[in-house]
């Protein structure tokens, strides 16, 4: 797995700090100069990293990220169109399920009706 480039712009900045820090307690005895002293090493590492960084990533990491982003952009394209497919068969099947819900009510309350019809007649029919 390759390094990223933040993780070694920040790994560079520890690394910095401490060997400062270490270079610091070994050549000063005043605090202040201490931390002086850490503080400019960790602000010159920083400087030379990020240097680094930048020229790697302008002559030498940018053709790979631009080589794949057409492939990628493809793959999507691809993905938005079977998405697209997927959604019309889905609301197609969805239209039909409607339609068949609608007319099961529809024939479940006709022969609602003509039971209670059936019922009526039979009850008039009863009473002469």
């Amino acid at each position: 797995m390759p390094l990223k480039m933040d993780n070694f712009l920040s790994f560079a900045i520890v690394n910095g700090f401490f060997i400062g820090l270490l270079l610091s307690f070994l050549k000063f005895d005043d605090p202040a100069m201490i931390v002086a002293a850490t503080l400019i090493s960790t602000i010159g590492f920083y400087l030379i990293t990020l240097v680094s960084v930048s020229l790697f990533i302008r002559f030498i990491g940018t053709q790979d990220s631009v080589s794949r982003k057409s492939t990628y952009n493809a793959l999507l394209e691809e993905y938005i169109d079977e998405f697209d497919k997927r959604e019309k068969i889905t609301n197609k099947v969805r239209g039909f399920l409607r339609a068949m819900e609608k007319t099961m009510r529809e024939e479940e309350e006709e022969d609602r009706r003509n039971k209670s019809d059936k019922q009526g007649i039979e009850q008039y029919g009863d009473d002469f």
